[in-house]
């Protein structure tokens, strides 16, 4: 089962939108302006672009996948509003100083500790984030075939098919599919 789910994920990343690339991390230390909690940092700062700030801009449920350059998805997650919700721009300070930096810093609150501890421990990491939204998503699981496309039963719950993929892949999480989810998967 593990190469089946591993496939299946496959064709979807394949049919969803690039929206950022993620070519390493690196740079002074830099936090987060909020109060407190986990996300505040200090964090490496990455090198990335967004490839497709149309894609990234869009609104709606959508389910998104980060790749590794391996060819492994690490993270599967959704969002309500568009992958730029989960995936942000923040305005960033050096840790030190806590002077604004010049430039806006990539984050996303479950993956950036992976990502900075993947790319310190094998250097040359670089990772692929991908969107796609049930309306794209609904005519690759009819593709696919059972089980997934049980979820399209849902019909037009945008929210309710995206939310179960992301369940479906959580399930089948393991060390070469989606390893970085640990909220669903029991870790």
């Amino acid at each position: 089962m593990e190469a089946l789910a591993i496939q299946h994920v496959q064709k979807i990343f394949a049919q969803a939108k690039p929206i950022i690339k993620i070519h390493g991390v690196g740079g002074n230390r830099w936090r987060r302006n909020v109060a407190k909690g986990g996300r505040i940092g200090p964090w490496l700062q990455g090198d990335y672009s967004i490839v497709n700030e149309t894609a990234w801009n869009e609104k709606g449920a959508c389910l998104y996948l980060v790749q590794g350059n391996d060819g492994h998805v690490r993270y599967v997650g959704i969002s309500r509003n568009g992958a730029k919700h989960r995936w942000r721009l923040c305005p960033a300070y050096d840790a030190q100083t806590m002077v604004e930096l010049p430039r806006r810093q990539l984050f996303h609150s479950q993956c950036w500790k992976h990502i900075e501890a993947e790319c310190q421990s094998q250097p040359g990491s670089s990772f692929e984030v991908r969107s796609i939204d049930a309306a794209s998503l609904t005519p690759v699981l009819a593709k696919i075939g059972a089980p997934l496309s049980g979820f399209l039963a849902l019909g037009n719950d945008h929210e309710g098919i995206v939310a179960a993929v992301e369940r479906w892949i959580c399930n089948h999480s393991t060390q070469h599919l989606a390893r970085w989810n640990v909220a669903m998967t029991g870790r």
